[in-house]
């Protein structure tokens, strides 16, 4: 691991694309996000009941991830990145220059657990993954035990689509980030974790609360109750 102080996480051009998280609009964008997440039959305007909120981008699902990680990971923070292969998959951001995380195989459930017991700034687990299929149930039941147990926190990278991936995990995930289409992605976050990312983002162009607020304005006023 690298000790000295990384340099700030900027993603390419992302000037061009400051424009906010918008809410679900469209039925159909609507029914492909909620399939993903969950075979509940869930009504969109009321998604925020479950205790979790959508905010849709107008980029690729690197641009979502990288204003997750900037927004909920500081500078001495550190996390575990599992990956099919153990490698960098081509949308991954990467944070080799930060020195802060730890890269494994999604199988190796040996070394997750060493890491997690014995890294005192580790905060974060972040799945990336080709399809659910990709996730046995023994890994899924190992994350969900150490992310309660030591308080971590679970982002999981979709890099294509999947079925259901919440109810897989038992309601497990904090961030799961999405694709829609190459030019528009997603992130659902559950809103306890999400408020907490008020005023933390290392970067002024990758705010994830900065977002979601400002895609509430969409919202009709009438709010009724939520759970979470």
């Amino acid at each position: 691991m690298q000790t000295n102080r990384p340099k700030a996480m900027m993603y390419p051009g992302n000037n061009n694309f400051m424009q906010a998280g918008k809410v679900l609009l469209e039925e159909e964008m609507d029914s492909q996000v909620l399939q993903m997440w969950s075979k509940t039959d869930i009504r969109s305007d009321r998604f925020y009941q479950t205790g979790f909120e959508t905010i849709v981008f107008d980029h690729e699902s690197s641009y979502a991830l990288a204003t997750v990680l900037a927004s909920v990971f500081n500078w001495e923070q550190e996390m575990v990145l599992m990956t099919r292969s153990g490698q960098y998959g081509e949308d991954t951001l990467d944070l080799r220059g930060e020195g802060r995380l730890h890269h494994l195989p999604l199988g190796d459930l040996q070394a997750l657990e060493q890491i997690v017991t014995q890294r005192r700034l580790l905060s974060g687990i972040l799945l990336q993954i080709e399809s659910s299929e990709a996730l046995s149930d023994q890994l899924i039941d190992q994350l969900l035990l150490l992310t309660a147990r030591h308080k971590l926190t679970l982002i999981v990278h979709c890099e294509g689509p999947t079925q259901a991936l919440n109810d897989r995990f038992h309601g497990g995930i904090d961030y799961m980030v999405g694709s829609l289409s190459p030019q528009r992605s997603f992130v659902v976050a559950r809103r306890s974790k999400l408020v907490q990312t008020e005023g933390n983002s290392r970067s002024f162009n990758l705010d994830l609360y900065a977002s979601w607020q400002r895609s509430m304005a969409r919202r009709n006023a009438i709010i009724e109750p939520m759970c979470g």
